[in-house]
């Protein structure tokens, strides 16, 4: 059963959530998507020990570097996070999505979430809501927001265990998300493709306030 919870003023929240998550999880092999800092690592690591083998994949080579120094991962993977899911061919309990999807297009991200189903039992994400702009930095230009996301983008696609939403600040909302597995669309893709390519941005709209993603699958 999907639960939401609204409210809340700091994003220990949602390091909360995902610990939470984890102990209920209790993965023994997890991978860290845009590990960054390695603050979901090391959660992970704080709440499993040495039981957990953990890798991380990263984007940003010098960050991949630094990630390697910390002693934090098992592994650390200096790939694209789209890349990496079709390669990689090895089972893994817990896929970590840490303030990193909105760096994707939300089809990109929706076609990641699904390859990861594949081949993970859980998804944890926790990720900004609506069209928070943001540029790349000249460090790492990964850093540019390129999706919009709601509180409901992944109802239809996905089935969800836990859904939390947090406004740490004012005009700012995050959402936690653990995802146990993928839904079958009822309306067809050919069908979307079809209303999308000939009305366009209006069918966008109708099936997104119908609970239906507005995008097809590539």
């Amino acid at each position: 059963m999907t639960s939401t919870y609204t409210g809340g003023t700091s994003n220990d929240l949602m390091t909360d959530y995902v610990g939470q998550q984890i102990r209920a999880i209790n993965p023994k092999r997890v991978v860290d998507f845009g590990a960054g800092l390695g603050k979901m690592g090391s959660i992970c690591r704080q709440l499993m020990g040495d039981n957990a083998h953990l890798i991380a994949v990263e984007g940003c080579e010098a960050t991949a570097g630094d990630l390697s120094a910390s002693g934090i991962y098992n592994r650390v993977d200096f790939d694209m996070i789209e890349d990496w899911v079709l390669d990689n061919t090895d089972r893994c309990d817990l896929a970590i999505f840490g303030d990193v999807l909105e760096h994707l297009t939300r089809r990109q991200a929706i076609a990641v979430l699904n390859q990861t189903l594949t081949f993970a039992s859980n998804v944890v994400i926790n990720i900004p809501l609506r069209n928070l702009r943001q540029d790349g930095a000249e460090t790492n230009v990964l850093e540019e927001h390129h999706g919009y996301f709601t509180e409901r983008s992944f109802d239809r696609g996905f089935f969800v265990r836990e859904k939390h939403v947090t406004s740490p600040s004012a005009g700012y909302s995050k959402m936690n998300v653990w995802i146990t597995g993928r839904r079958r669309f009822r309306l067809k893709n050919a069908i979307k493709g079809m209303l999308l390519y000939h009305f366009g941005r209006p069918a966008r709209v109708a099936l997104e306030k119908l609970g239906y993603d507005g995008y097809v699958a590539g």
